[in-house]
């Protein structure tokens, strides 16, 4: 999923992790019923309505594939591995998914070590998921204390404090 915004923030790009898709896509999203050998009519199961998915043409044989499809019946309908990325995962329907979907986010800022490794994401609105001891530590030393409501100032603050400690910050909206 890419987004531009006029915030002079970055696109948040997908890294096809698909934890998204597994822990929440099945509570999401629902097949009602196959309507041709590409397209089915699902149920939004959180915001009520239908809407029509078509798989890609792309994606078709992973699609058919339902090895992963039925050892995890909870994950999205739709999500796949990607073939032959180890670890990777595909929106088998990503043309057509729905807006919950297209609007979602799974960080709101990611940060970067010096060695240009992920050292941590910002989730929800300000927790920090993070395994790297001098990020927490910095986090918990220098952001914590940090005293503003406004989410784009703080943000701009957090980046700020990070970039002077050594680690490179992309902020998404």
């Amino acid at each position: 999923m890419l987004q531009r915004e006029s915030t002079g923030m970055t696109a948040f790009e997908c890294t096809l992790c698909g934890r998204c898709c597994m822990h929440a896509g099945g509570e999401l999203i629902e097949i009602e019923k196959r309507l041709t050998s590409r397209d089915y009519l699902c149920r939004q199961k959180i915001v009520g309505g239908t809407f029509r998915a078509r798989v890609e043409e792309r994606f078709l044989d992973a699609f058919r594939d339902t090895t992963t499809r039925d050892a995890h019946p909870a994950w999205c309908p739709f999500l796949r591995p990607l073939p032959g990325e180890r670890g990777k995962y595909v929106c088998t329907i990503h043309e057509t998914r729905p807006l919950v979907c297209r609007s979602y986010i799974c960080c709101t800022m990611r940060i970067f070590a010096g060695d240009g490794r992920e050292a941590g994401k910002v989730k929800g609105r300000r927790s920090l998921t993070t395994e790297d001891a001098a990020l927490r530590r910095c986090w918990e030393e220098s952001v914590v204390p940090l005293a503003t409501d406004d989410d784009t100032a703080w943000k701009s603050d957090v980046a700020a404090v990070l970039e002077r400690a050594g680690y490179r910050v992309e902020v998404y909206e």
